[in-house]
Order: C-alpha cells, then structure tokens, then sequence
C-alpha cells in the first residue's frame, strides 16, 4: 500500500484539533465506564453476590481496553433479565 498518497493531517491544521479532540473524548468516556464498572462490581461482592468470570479489577481494565462494548457486556451478564438465577 502506498502511504504516500494518503492525506496527512498537520499538528496545526483543524482537523488534527478535531482528531485529538475525538480520541481525548473516547479516553474520558472508557475511563468513566471502567471506574463505573469497576464501583458496580464491587458493590455487587459487598452485597454477597458473585461477580462473573472474573474480579471487579479485571472487568474494569476489560471496560478501560473495550469501552462501551465491554460495558455492555459486564451488563448483560450482572443486571439483564438474561443472566443466570
């Protein structure tokens, strides 16, 4: 592939504003549902219950990597009508 031809993005030009712009916003929002993933699955051993697969640590490092995916995921398996009794 030539990747020459391909547009370049100057530190100075307003699209490289909006792309470090876009990838701050997604950091910020992995970050919010991890530590939120991570209060919910700890609240859920205090409780008495078990967390699924893994510890809460891990799930909120899964969220940090996966974002919103993970997130959803952590929720279907903890609070859907879906999960196990």
């Amino acid at each position: 592939m030539n990747f020459d031809s391909l547009p370049s993005v100057e530190s100075g030009s307003p699209l490289f504003a909006l792309v470090v712009l876009f990838w701050a916003m997604t950091a910020y929002v992995h970050i919010l549902f991890a530590v939120g993933v991570n209060r919910d699955a700890t609240a859920i051993e205090r409780a008495g219950r078990e967390v699924e697969l893994v510890a809460p640590a891990v799930w909120a490092t899964a969220t940090l990597l996966g974002g919103v995916f993970v997130a959803a995921i952590y929720w279907f398996m903890h609070h859907s009508a879906l999960r196990r009794p």
